[in-house]
């Protein structure tokens, strides 16, 4: 009789919903073997250790590349050659340029720059140099420029032989540069040279740091802390400067 109804239903087009023809639950527990890996907690040591081992690496990759402010000393110029001819009207100056450069970085860096030598507002000489390695964490890496301070005009020429024919036989002339250091893929404009320096047209060497001070302390004068004038080259000790961040 079962078999006559659902057939007619289904003759009929109306067949038993989904729900009704779904296997009921069953009441029955499934018994798992407690070596059974489902059973285990995932082991995370591995993946904690691994994740502190890249932050570590990651740290100390932008601890070492991290750009720390190359800076440069206190800039001492010795003349290498001087003489001076007041009949000829004719002069001839050498000098040699030392800048000590700190590099704070863990790795090399490079740099270079311009100099310009002036007697008042002629230039007299210019010298380029770099780019020149700097090693890493040098305090500092002492750079030497020569410079070729011979090319004042004819008019000029005159006033030094006429300076250095008169007290106090003293000639004055001002150093200027850029200097530009590089590191990794950045480039940066250290602090710009602007000072001064005096000659002994005597002794053809630089004028004594209190000589000099007490010259351009005269009416007229200039003074400037800028930059001493020693007779020899000082420790890196002595040596000072402005930092600039790159």
């Amino acid at each position: 009789m079962e078999r006559m109804y659902a057939w007619t239903r289904e003759l009929l087009g109306m067949s038993t919903p989904p729900e009704a023809t779904r296997t009921p639950p069953s009441n029955y527990l499934t018994l798992i073997p407690l070596s059974d890996a489902r059973l285990q907690p995932r082991d995370t040591r591995l993946t904690v250790v691994s994740l502190l081992a890249f932050a570590m690496v990651i740290g100390a990759l932008v601890f070492v590349a991290v750009p720390r402010g190359i800076y440069f000393g206190e800039v001492f110029i010795r003349p290498d050659q001087m003489s001076w001819n007041s009949t000829h009207y004719s002069y001839q100056l050498k000098l040699l340029a030392r800048i000590p450069v700190y590099n704070p970085n863990y790795l090399k860096a490079t740099i270079g720059g311009d100099l310009q030598i002036y007697f008042y507002k002629t230039e007299a000489g210019r010298q380029n140099f770099g780019p020149i390695r700097l090693p890493a964490k040098s305090s500092p890496e002492q750079i030497e420029v020569n410079i070729d301070a011979s090319d004042a005009p004819p008019e000029y020429i005159l006033a030094i032989a006429s300076q250095c024919s008169t007290f106090p036989e003293v000639l004055i002339f001002f150093l200027r540069g850029q200097l530009t250091a590089k590191y990794l893929f950045q480039t940066q404009r250290l602090t710009a040279i602007d000072t001064y320096f005096l000659i002994d047209c005597k002794s053809g060497g630089p004028v004594p740091s209190s000589e000099g001070s007490a010259l351009a302390a005269l009416p007229g004068g200039m003074s400037s802390a800028a930059l001493d004038v020693p007779g020899a080259w000082p420790g890196p000790a002595q040596a000072r400067g402005s930092r600039v961040a790159l």
